[in-house]
């Protein structure tokens, strides 16, 4: 039956992919038969059945997104229907901002810093009522554009504006600006809509010119200058039309890098701040300020100049502007350039001790691309720590009348003709003045260098256009911050007993010359064999000693110029030795070397002094006699 089977399968495979295959129709596989079934007569319940189709039936399948989405369109397009039937029946009652005009009626032409009256009409076109109306009204403070410095007028509550009415408001408004600048009023109408809770508004800008502004102002400046040389420059404050503010100031803004010296009339506030209560139609106000600046070559420095008023919380800054311009300087190099060098340094500022030497140089180079003829460089020292008796010039001339050295082609041949590009120096020596000992007390003690160098620059024919050149160095002297200590005989054995106690009494006192320090400290370090007994009874200075690391420190805190002359500062403390009889013939230490250190406050520097060690040779004692110093068994 298996074989039989196979064939049939291989041969309907055989024919099925044969293209000459003619075999009209399939044979018979086989022969149907009926098939009896029991059928029941009549229809029969069947609780499980039942039970099931009732739990199906109950069970509604979920409704899809799709379909949900589907119906909320739909009613929202039947609502969207039935509203614009509704308008369109009510005759289009719906607000709409193009159907507000807002007309501003007033010139558009204004002085600055005077008051300009305005007429505001509103006009409603709409077929419905602008509800819970306020008109708001806003304009630049002063002459900066910022959005946020703004003056807004009170609220004006209009109310109800009925449908096809307006209404009409008179407000003023105060500008300030440059001449022909445009100031913007800013004028909004916020209203509701009838039974709505939503806030609209509309909007409108009047512009304004400003025909004058109410003070001008004019700088005269140059437009380049050499760094670190004096400049000069003037500001003038016109008034145009009233003062619109008894408290109208004049501020200029200097660069980082400028360096103020003096101004005429002296600063209100600080050194930028002039007050123009003065200032009249018929008086104006001129500003000179002299200072320096600082920078590298092609560097551009700029200047703001601002008039206004100040804010009440801050006096300093002009926070409402009338007017203000700007002026940029650009540092140039000098045409015959001349630097000072303090012992061999090229600093903004230096320090030197009292009775130092202090060696200095000028060097000079000619940045012009021509040669320059018959140079002459002059240095003048001055300063109330200047010791005159001490300049020594080298190959210049000191003249102690002036007290200022020269140097020309005569003493040095170099600067008889100074080609392009070409450099030199020359040097110097001199002494400050000693501040020990001296009958004047001297405050702030400091000695000035100015150096000018100048020459000829060959131009047309025999004609000669001179050019110069300074520098200012200014050396600032520290003052002499000592301290001194000595020890008297307390109790115990004299001299020193081996294996017995002797207490002695130390005395620290401060020395200060000129200038006040801050930050005063001393320290001492005993050795292993001291014993600190502690500061002697009614001492008022802070002493303090430190177990762990064997200190001694006293905390100076501000020492005034002058003590140890009419001032006198000290502190005493007792200190305790039993001497080992390792120690037997020799002079040992109550304490190491004292290290004294302060702040200098008019030098800004940090001053450092140290005193040796104190032994058992207590000369200062009036009792003490030679040999009193040695440990004995």
């Amino acid at each position: 039956m298996l074989e039989n089977d196979n064939n049939k399968i291989e041969d309907i495979k055989r024919r099925l992919y044969d293209p000459n295959d003619t075999t009209p129709s399939h044979p018979k596989e086989g022969v149907l038969h009926p098939i009896v079934h029991n059928v029941p007569s009549s229809w029969h319940t069947d609780t499980k059945t039942e039970e099931s189709s009732q739990n199906y039936n109950m069970k509604k399948p979920p409704m899809s997104p799709f379909k949900k989405f589907f119906i909320v369109a739909f009613v929202f397009f039947i609502g969207a229907a039935a509203y614009s039937t509704y308008t369109f029946i009510r005759g289009g009652s719906s607000i709409s901002n193009d159907k507000i005009d807002i007309t501003v009626l007033g010139s558009a032409f204004t002085k600055g810093g005077e008051e300009l009256p305005l007429q505001i009409e509103i006009n409603n076109r709409n077929n419905a009522d602008l509800e819970l109306a306020d008109l708001v009204v806003e304009y630049p403070k002063g002459a900066s554009d910022n959005a946020y410095d703004v003056v807004r007028l009170p609220r004006d509550i209009i109310g109800t504006i009925k449908k096809g009415s307006s209404i009409t408001r008179n407000v003023k408004v105060t500008l300030f600006g440059d001449e022909k600048s445009i100031r913007n009023v800013k004028i909004s109408l916020e209203y509701h809509p009838g039974n709505s809770n939503a806030i609209f508004t509309k909007e409108k800008d009047y512009p304004v010119t400003i025909s004058t502004a109410p003070l001008s102002l004019v700088v005269d400046a140059p437009d380049t200058a050499t760094s670190n040389q004096e400049i000069s420059f003037k500001v003038t404050a016109t008034l145009n039309t009233t003062l619109p503010d008894k408290s109208t100031m004049l501020q200029i803004s200097y660069p980082n890098n400028f360096v103020f010296d003096s101004a005429t009339p002296t600063p209100t506030l600080g050194n930028s701040l002039w007050n123009l209560s003065s200032l009249t139609q018929t008086n104006p106000v001129t500003i000179n300020v002299k200072g320096r600046l600082i920078g590298q070559d092609k560097d551009e420095q700029v200047f703001h100049v601002y008039a206004g008023t100040t804010s009440i919380t801050d006096q300093s800054v002009v926070n409402v502007v009338y007017n203000s311009l700007l002026k940029s300087i650009i540092i140039t190099k000098p045409f015959l350039e001349a630097h000072i060098l303090i012992n061999n340094q090229d600093l903004p500022s230096y320090t030197a001790r009292g009775g130092q030497t202090v060696n200095a140089q000028v060097t000079w180079v000619n940045n012009l691309p021509t040669r320059i003829t018959d140079a002459q460089i002059i240095v003048n020292l001055s300063g109330n720590a200047f010791d005159k008796s001490t300049v020594n010039p080298l190959e210049g001339f000191y003249d102690s009348v002036n007290s200022q050295i020269v140097w020309d082609k005569n003493s040095v041949p170099d600067l008889a003709s100074i080609e392009p590009g070409a450099t030199g120096s020359v040097s110097f020596s001199f002494k400050s003045l000693s501040l020990i000992g001296l009958s004047n007390m001297i405050r702030d003690p400091q000695i000035s260098l100015d150096v000018s160098i100048k020459g000829s620059q060959p131009s047309d024919g025999s004609t000669l256009n001179e050019v110069n050149n300074f520098d200012q160095k200014i050396i600032k002297i520290l003052s002499d911050f000592q301290i001194a200590a000595s020890a008297i005989f307390n109790s115990g054995s004299m001299p020193p007993k081996a294996e017995t106690e002797t207490k002695y009494t130390v005395t620290w006192t401060l020395a200060n010359s000129a200038n006040d320090v801050s930050q005063g400290q001393a320290v001492a370090v005993l050795p292993i064999y001291i014993k600190w007994i502690g500061p002697v009874t009614g001492t008022n200075e802070n002493i303090s000693y430190d177990d762990t690391t064997r200190e001694v420190v006293w905390n100076i805190g501000d020492v005034r110029a002058n003590t140890g002359g009419n001032l006198n500062r000290e502190v005493s403390f007792i200190l305790s030795i039993t001497p080992s009889t390792s120690q037997v013939g020799s002079v040992p230490q109550l304490m190491k070397g004292i290290t004294l250190t302060g702040q200098d406050t008019y030098a800004d520097t940090l001053l450092k002094s140290t005193y040796p060690p104190i032994t058992t040779q207590i000369t200062n004692d009036p009792n003490y006699k030679n040999g009193d110093e040695v440990v004995t068994q």
